[in-house]
């Protein structure tokens, strides 16, 4: 009788060493598993930090420009600004064209501009390709840096003074961002402006309807009507007409 006892003893005692060694290495398996885990979303961290933060070759080209090339291409942009002065104190008509180092001239070699932007964003750039406008930055996003690239169609509509933005899609780096954030920016730098801004889209992308006030755009005494804009490989070509501003 206590022989069975000890024989008893000794197999409940196997069975329990059993199911002690199954829950530990059931537990080895899950903190495996964590850990595989844990190391899958820092490398996948680690290379959402490295595309976001990745310079289209574009961006690069225009961050080379020394400051003394942005002088002389800001020059160039304010030099045209007072050739459009002239040209619509005589004409009605008008058609100017600026080019894309005129314009990351001004944006780099412009220091009133660069106190306006918000706190977190640096070096905006343009880039004028494939009938598109690229807005290019650097940005801190909760504590990260990255580089912000919007995709846009830039062009006038059939309302006077109405000028409609679409956008493609906006990327930090490789990385495609919800377009709402960017949107919200658009709209709340427009309305700074004095314009009021509407929402519509063309086949699923959105598009801001920018309405300018009549005297939005003046030189001396005239004001510019914008009647079309026009995106070619590195220039932006904007025509329009001009009335004399009333009293």
């Amino acid at each position: 009788m206590s022989g069975n006892e000890t024989g008893g003893n000794i197999t409940e005692s196997a069975g329990d060493e059993i199911v002690v060694e199954r829950r530990r290495s059931r537990a080895k398996r899950i903190l495996i598993r964590i850990l595989y885990g844990a190391l899958a979303l820092s490398v996948l961290a680690v290379l959402v930090c490295r595309c976001s933060l990745a310079e289209p070759v574009s961006y690069q080209v225009a961050l080379a420009m020394t400051q003394a090339e942005a002088k002389v291409h800001r020059t160039a942009f304010e030099a045209n600004v007072i050739e459009l002065g002239n040209v619509v104190r005589e004409k009605r008509e008008w058609k100017t064209t600026v080019t894309q180092a005129e314009l990351n001239g001004w944006l780099a070699d412009n220091r009133e501009f660069s106190k306006t932007l918000p706190r977190e964003v640096s070096d905006p750039r343009v880039v004028l390709a494939d009938a598109k406008m690229f807005i290019i930055f650097r940005c801190e996003i909760f504590g990260w840096d990255a580089i912000i690239q919007g995709e846009l169609d830039v062009f006038c509509t059939d309302v006077p003074q109405q000028i409609a933005c679409r956008i493609y899609r906006v990327r930090s780096g490789w990385v495609p961002l919800p377009i709402d954030a960017f949107a919200d920016q658009l709209t709340e730098r427009m309305v700074a402006y004095g314009a009021d801004v509407e929402w519509s889209e063309i086949d699923g992308d959105p598009v801001a309807l920018v309405a300018f006030p009549e005297d939005a755009f003046q030189l001396g005494a005239k004001v510019l009507t914008v009647q079309a804009i026009e995106i070619e490989e590195g220039k932006l070509m904007v025509t329009g007409k001009s009335k004399s501003k009333l009293p």
